[in-house]
């Protein structure tokens, strides 16, 4: 992609929505494209370039969103960052009144050196305070998506959140990868009928949160085996597994798979399977059952799956 986009492309945009509609057509880009290279919901896409920020999850996220497509787009993150707060009316915010001078306090060093001693007690203090706690609290756990319980027709959903910098998260036992604000992003591709979802935090100390959802999954028809020259089905079970795809050099999958679920792909020349729980993940390849990849909790990465492999 050309860095300098934005100069070679000049174009009249009234608001960030455009902008970044505008963007995304110059590079002949669909939705979908867009959504899977930069693991942000297609749904929320499409709120962003319609300027419903209302219906967005909160700020911090919207934020994270557009640092996101910046990076893609190779577009500058503030040009955007700026324009959003210029549409939320962040640079509207009322002067600050100034106080008259009083001379009830006096700054002398003797006043001077006092108020430093306080703060720097207060600060020791709320330091000492803020360990204990974090020994004998479970860490800070917040989930952003699902917002609870519910049945889906389709058969991944979106978990986010925000964990305990420098905590370890878990989507049901598989590790997930937290940004260095402490958020973290994962698909889930979910089995057919009900699946129980367990997000768990654990800090240096030992101590953990847990948050659980039910997601039930309409989906009943497995994915069909289109014909080609590789064709690999993926069963996971009995526990979860992160499982990553890659087919004809494109991903097609990356995230956490929950017992019970299946995914089939087809390529023309090759897959490349990625599996944080080799033995909890079994291949069919062109039909035949191989089954597990490898050991319950072992990692196996980069199997390549090509014609010459039968």
């Amino acid at each position: 992609m050309n860095a300098t986009l934005f100069k070679t492309h000049t174009v009249k945009i009234d608001t960030l929505g455009e902008y970044l509609q505008q963007v995304r057509k110059i590079l002949n880009l669909d939705m979908k494209t867009v959504s899977l290279l930069t693991q942000i919901k297609p749904s929320y896409l499409e709120l962003l370039e319609a300027g419903r920020f209302e219906q967005l999850p909160a700020d911090v996220y919207i934020r994270g969103f557009l640092k996101s497509l910046a990076e893609f787009y190779h577009i500058k993150e503030q040009v955007l960052i700026d324009q959003y707060e210029k549409e939320q009316g962040y640079d509207l915010a009322p002067p600050i009144l100034q106080l008259e001078k009083t001379n009830w306090l006096s700054l002398t060093p003797r006043t001077l050196i006092i108020g430093f001693s306080l703060l720097v007690a207060l600060t020791a203090v709320i330091y000492v305070l803020d360990q204990i706690r974090s020994v004998w609290a479970p860490p800070y756990l917040s989930l952003l998506e699902p917002a609870g319980d519910q049945t889906v027709d389709g058969n991944s959903i979106v978990v986010s959140g925000k964990g305990e910098i420098g905590a370890e998260i878990f989507i049901n036992n598989q590790p997930v990868l937290l940004d260095s604000t402490g958020q973290f992003t994962e698909i889930l591709l979910l089995s057919p009928g009900l699946n129980v979802v367990e997000i768990s935090e654990k800090n240096k100390f030992g101590k953990i949160s847990k948050l659980t959802r039910q997601i039930t999954s309409k989906s009943t028809s497995l994915e069909p085996v289109v014909p080609a020259a590789i064709n690999l089905t993926i069963n996971i079970g009995p526990g979860s597994a992160w499982v990553y795809l890659e087919v004809d050099g494109a991903v097609v999958q990356r995230g956490t798979m929950l017992p019970g679920s299946t995914k089939t792909v087809s390529a023309k020349s090759d897959i490349v399977l990625t599996s944080a729980n080799a033995g909890s993940t079994s291949i069919v390849f062109n039909g035949k059952e191989l089954g597990l990849l490898g050991r319950e909790g072992e990692v196996i990465r980069n199997v390549q799956f090509s014609s010459s492999s039968q």
